[in-house]
């Protein structure tokens, strides 16, 4: 019988562990807020980067706001295209591209879950500074990532002087 290998975890194992269990245990208030809705949480992430950039955005945009693939952006715009939450509209400064916009629906859904309640409830626990400290070490930590991946665009948003 093979014996298990046993490993030994260390400081940055213990913090990589901690940010996954703090972020599904957010993501997971953050799903059943939206449940409500038959929305996803990505298909939430899209309609605010939409509305944040102001209701008119290129698919690589949202690609690049949240750090994923084109090709998983494009996918998850025609599933909410069909799900009548947005459109895509050619895009009046570029010539052979398109632009997504929200649906009436997909904008109602958006205003009604723009709040983020159960985010909000999970960061009520963190003072001003300790938000401010928490905000500064993820972009550092983001920034850090993305720079080992050689990722061309950085997300525009947030940023240290933010």
């Amino acid at each position: 019988m093979a014996s298990k290998k046993i490993y030994q975890c260390d400081d940055v194992d213990a913090d990589w562990l901690l940010l996954e269990q703090t972020r599904n245990a957010i993501f997971k208030a953050r799903e059943l807020e939206l449940e409500q809705y038959g929305i996803s949480l990505a298909q939430a992430a899209v309609m605010f980067v939409i509305q944040t950039t102001g209701g008119r955005v290129r698919p690589a945009e949202i690609a690049r706001w949240l750090v994923r693939e084109p090709h998983s952006i494009s996918g998850l715009l025609t599933r909410m295209e069909r799900d009548g939450l947005l459109k895509r509209m050619p895009d009046p400064e570029r010539k052979n591209s398109v632009s997504v916009v929200l649906t009436a629906e997909g904008q109602d859904i958006c205003d009604k879950t723009f709040g983020r309640e159960s985010v909000r409830q999970a960061f009520a626990g963190l003072s001003d500074e300790q938000r401010k400290e928490f905000r500064s070490a993820l972009i550092k930590l983001r920034d850090r990532a993305l720079k080992d991946r050689r990722v061309r665009n950085r997300p525009p948003f947030p940023t240290a002087d933010s």
